[in-house]
């Protein structure tokens, strides 16, 4: 399956291993990645891998799988395998009671995925703080979800303090949007041991934890927060607001961040505790979210009004 992927794209940005594979679709906690294969005369000639997914709405936990992997050997392409695995892989999966599928294809795979029933729910809203107006060209970089980035991957390591394992078990979900399922096992799996990625954390053991990347542009630093968890009751945000800058705010500037990134989602929903981030209104300039529906039937057409989402900048990160 690697020597498939390496001949069908490349090494490109996220380099191809056994290593990697297995952290991604064996020990995912959610659950081992649907995959399909594609064989002639004992040759593996394609490939469709779906992450497995849950995501929780108003005390419902919803299954669900991210398209992501996908290789056709070289000497075969042009032939279908590609649409003919999708669509057997998604027939496969509806009989395992997922309820629907979710990816933000780029702009040359995104029409065949629309040809195969999937929807455009729209682009992801970011939130943006611009730390030195030089840098503001790379919001508008985002325009299209197409940033400049280099391969480098500048985050300095930190080591995880097992207590922040320790803050999820009194974590109390907010159920009015879908949200990814989150746990200690999860944290642990998709930041801390995440093999492509430095991920960093900012908390204070008691009330909030952010997790955040610096992604190195061409011209800029970005801190690209991808997580927020809030761990008391709401009215104490406007409270826990000061505590999370004075972390922040010096973290970037010793690092010489310029942007910082979050979820325009999750801004929304925690906003008392985010002002820091500035009065830069949040904008439509992510990446296009697509769904396709297994098993949500009447109730999908849910699913394509962002209002009903809470999605991190981590849900839809491409790894």
């Amino acid at each position: 399956m690697i020597e498939l992927l390496k001949k069908s794209l490349g090494e490109g940005l996220i380099p191809k291993s056994e290593f990697l594979w297995n952290w991604k679709h064996e020990q995912n906690p959610f659950g081992p990645s649907f995959v399909l294969l594609a064989e002639e005369n004992g040759m593996l000639i394609g490939l469709r891998a779906f992450m497995q997914w849950q995501w929780k709405w108003k005390d419902t936990t919803y299954k669900a799988i991210r398209a992501v992997d996908t290789a056709t050997h070289p000497d075969h392409q042009g032939k279908g395998i590609f649409k003919k695995l999708t669509l057997q892989q998604l027939e496969l999966c509806k009989q395992q009671g997922v309820h629907f599928v979710f990816n933000t294809p780029n702009d040359q795979s995104r029409p065949g995925y629309l040809k195969m029933g999937w929807v455009q729910q729209g682009r992801m809203p970011l939130k943006f703080k611009i730390r030195n107006p030089v840098a503001l060209g790379l919001a508008l970089a985002f325009k299209k979800g197409k940033g400049v980035s280099t391969t480098e991957d500048p985050t300095p390591t930190q080591t995880w303090d097992p207590r922040v394992f320790a803050l999820m078990d009194k974590y109390v979900q907010n159920t009015e949007q879908l949200n990814t399922v989150l746990s200690a096992s999860y944290i642990r799996w998709r930041y801390a041991d995440n093999p492509l990625f430095s991920y960093n954390y900012f908390t204070d053991f008691e009330n909030f934890l952010l997790i955040g990347r610096i992604k190195q542009h061409s011209f800029t630093r970005e801190l690209r927060l991808v997580d927020c968890m809030l761990f008391n009751n709401p009215s104490s945000n406007r409270r826990i607001n000061s505590s999370i800058s004075k972390v922040v705010l010096p973290y970037c500037k010793k690092h010489k961040i310029q942007v910082i990134s979050f979820s325009g989602q999750q801004y929304q929903s925690h906003q008392a505790a985010l002002n820091w981030m500035g009065i830069i209104p949040v904008q439509h300039r992510g990446p296009i979210v697509t769904l396709r529906d297994l098993n949500m039937n009447e109730k999908f057409p849910e699913l394509l009004d962002i209002k009903n989402w809470g999605y991190s900048l981590g849900d839809m990160e491409l790894f």
